[in-house]
């Protein structure tokens, strides 16, 4: 038994309302409701029991309740005429009492306390319905949100397949990016446009050859220019891609210099988009600390050390200071001692 006004009502008041309303039945399985058809009509469920499905764009149907005498449906139609946000759908033999608007009126006319109890109780259901579309929409993103992350990972195994160095640094790099812009303060969007970007960045070196890319000694400077290609390889990889649109500064800007001598565009300053900034910092933090072909690993300390004498040369000062109060919180050494346990 619903809780809703109509499940107690008096005698009196139901009386009034079953002289304003038209009376309806419906069988097992007949629709009462169909979404998206025009309607202006409310109902309150006499007697019987309906369920309440709404479709989703994507094919999903939801199943949004099921009520039973003394509840109530289309409530938005008393207040404005249009398409149905859902399909309602009899489960057991049931009849309902019908208004139009132009019964409400009449109902406001001849019982105005009982009518005022009546849009109390619609505000409560449409205040209610919202909050559980939105959760619904709110998981729906994250699925997505997972499924992208699953797409990314299949593309990072590619290159840590072809580049056996970038397997621990593309993870290190984007736990310190993504921990830099949130002690930025960024918002969650923006948090996981850093993270896709950030395990992407090094993606156009699929396109660099195997020699280059595992060469012990220096580069030669032809070697060099290859290796500057990859940002810009990584770009094209990606620009047709509209889900990764949003993470291709960090592809494409990790090598930028805020002095304006980096590479692939030489853009300096606040010009480089705000994500190539930050993957910049934990792209040279974690280059720094990891052994190379060509050479061995800083220690953490000289480093962030060397991280901020580049403050204003190399990279944007914000920046620098966010990843130097992860520095000097404990906050990195605690996700650089994570990582290794992972």
């Amino acid at each position: 038994m619903s809780d809703s006004i109509f499940s107690g009502m008096k005698d009196e008041d139901y009386t009034s309302l079953a002289a304003c309303a038209k009376e309806r039945r419906f069988l097992t399985g007949e629709i009462i409701v169909r979404e998206k058809t025009m309607t202006d009509t409310f109902c309150i469920i006499k007697s019987g029991k309906v369920e309440v499905t709404k479709r989703f764009s994507d094919g999903d149907e939801m199943i949004l309740t099921l009520m039973e005498e003394g509840d109530f449906f289309g409530e938005m139609a008393l207040l404005d005429q249009g398409p149905r946000s859902a399909t309602v759908r009899a489960i057991a033999e049931t009849t309902v009492f019908e208004l139009a608007k132009n019964d409400f009126e009449c109902l406001l006319h001849d019982a105005p306390d009982l009518a005022y109890s009546i849009m109390c109780e619609l505000g409560k259901r449409l205040r209610d319905t919202g909050s559980l579309l939105v959760s619904h929409l709110e998981k729906k993103n994250k699925q997505l949100s997972e499924a992208y992350l699953d797409t990314v990972h299949a593309l990072v195994s590619a290159l840590e397949a072809k580049d056996t160095y970038t397997c621990g640094h593309t993870s290190r790099v984007t736990v310190v990016a993504k921990a830099i812009a949130g002690k930025m303060n960024l918002v969650e969007d923006d948090l996981f446009a850093i993270e896709i970007g950030a395990l992407l960045h090094d993606l156009g070196k699929i396109g660099v050859p195997d020699a280059v890319l595992h060469k012990a000694g220096p580069l030669e400077k032809d070697e060099y220019s290859l290796i500057k290609e990859h940002p810009k390889k990584g770009e094209i990889i990606l620009k047709n891609v509209e889900y990764l649109k949003r993470s291709i500064p960090s592809v494409l800007s990790h090598h930028e210099r805020y002095d304006g001598k980096g590479y692939p565009e030489g853009t300096a300053g606040a010009g480089i988009p705000l994500f190539g900034r930050i993957v910049a910092v934990a792209d040279r933090f974690d280059a720094m600390i990891s052994d190379r072909p060509y050479r061995g690993h800083m220690e953490v300390a000289s480093a962030v050390s060397e991280v901020k004498a580049q403050a204003g040369t190399q990279f944007d000062k914000e920046v620098v200071k966010a990843f130097l109060g992860l520095y000097e919180s404990g906050d990195l050494a605690k996700l650089l001692t994570e990582h290794k346990k992972a």
